[in-house]
Parts: C-alpha cells; sequence; structure tokens
C-alpha cells in the first residue's frame, strides 16, 4: 500500500499529494490513531522524544503518543518536504490548496490506493482506513508476552495507547486473537478488581 501510495499521480495544485499519503497511510498503520486524530494533528503535537500529542479526541481525552524511531524518522523526513511547499496552515496534512486535509479526500485516495497496491479487489467488503487502526491492535495482542499475567498489563497498555474511555472498548480487538480472548479478559478484569479494592 506505501508504494502504491508513492506511485500516485501527481497533482499540479499539491506535490505533496504523493508524500502526504505514504507518511499517512504508514503513520496510521505504525500507531493505531484514528483518522480523526491523525488529521487533526498539528506540528505544534509533534513532540521532542517521538511523541505525538493527541488532544482532545473521541471521549474528551489526550494522550501521548511514543512512535517507533523508524516511523519518527519517515515523519521528519515527510515535513522537511511538506516545509518546501505548505504554505501557514499548521496540520501536518493538508491537501490541495495547503487546507487541512478532510476525512472524505483521504477515503477517496484511500480507495485508489487500494486499487493500485491490489488489496481487496473482488471482495465483497472492501477494507477500510479504519482497519489499520484494528490490524495494529490485534498485532500488538498477538505480541504480548507469553506470560499470561504480563499480558493482562500490556492489554491495559494497549487500551491506554489507543485512547480508549474504559478497557471494555478494547476488548473486542481479541476477536481476531481468540486464544487469548479468555484469559485476557479475565485477568485484566481480576488487575481491575485489585485496583479498585
Amino acid at each position: 500500500m506505501l508504494a502504491a501510495a508513492g506511485n500516485l499521480r501527481r497533482q499540479k495544485p499539491s506535490p505533496l499529494r504523493q508524500h502526504i499519503y505514504v507518511m499517512l497511510i504508514g503513520l496510521l498503520a505504525s500507531t493505531g490513531l484514528r483518522v480523526s486524530e491523525a488529521l487533526n494533528l498539528r506540528l505544534c503535537d509533534l513532540l521532542s522524544g517521538d511523541v505525538l500529542h493527541i488532544c482532545q479526541t473521541k471521549f474528551n481525552k489526550s494522550r501521548l503518543v511514543p512512535m517507533h524511531p523508524s516511523v519518527a524518522a519517515a515523519l521528519r523526513d515527510y515535513l522537511a518536504i511538506r516545509e518546501r511547499f505548505a504554505g501557514t496552515d499548521d496540520h501536518v496534512f493538508l491537501s490541495v490548496g495547503g487546507k487541512p486535509m478532510g476525512v472524505g479526500t483521504l477515503y477517496a485516495a484511500f480507495h485508489v490506493i487500494l486499487r493500485k497496491a491490489g488489496v481487496g479487489q473482488g471482495r465483497t467488503r472492501r477494507p477500510r482506513i479504519h482497519d489499520l487502526r484494528h490490524t495494529f491492535a490485534t498485532r500488538v495482542l498477538e505480541q504480548c508476552s507469553a506470560r499470561r499475567e504480563d499480558v493482562a498489563r500490556d492489554f491495559i497498555a494497549l487500551s491506554t495507547y489507543l485512547g480508549h474511555a474504559h478497557i471494555r472498548y478494547t476488548y473486542w480487538y481479541l476477536q481476531a486473537t481468540p486464544e487469548l480472548m479468555s484469559d485476557i479478559a479475565g485477568m485484566v478484569e481480576n488487575l481491575i478488581g485489585e485496583k479498585l479494592s
């Protein structure tokens, strides 16, 4: 998908088009951000130490999201290119005319990228950009420690990282990892119960 995004046709009003979508899709896939969170990122939200400040999003929560060093390096490279072409708006991701990118613009480009990459073609249910968040969450759960007691703590950390208001909103990601589902759910309940006692 990233290669397909990098091969998008250049548009005269937006010389950043290819760079924007490579970075945006890569950021969504590697951090599990919500689409709205990524589109609302401003330059002041990029903190030192390779951390994103996600401000007052769903459930009125703010949080800090650390990035992998490779993602942070790619973001710095993108910002150097963005600086050459962007106007005065401080949103990280801009559309034609230097305006903040709208979700409809992203969705349209995402479907073009899927087609170019040959992803999901011929399926009755087309992949959605939000599926990148789901994939991120399930991959994190699959990489949890083999020690079941550590898994509960990892699960709570994932819930916080994703910005969920309550741990129950993270439970449904366990559907993709059924072998861990009952163990994690039980241990998280026990761990939360211990903290409340």
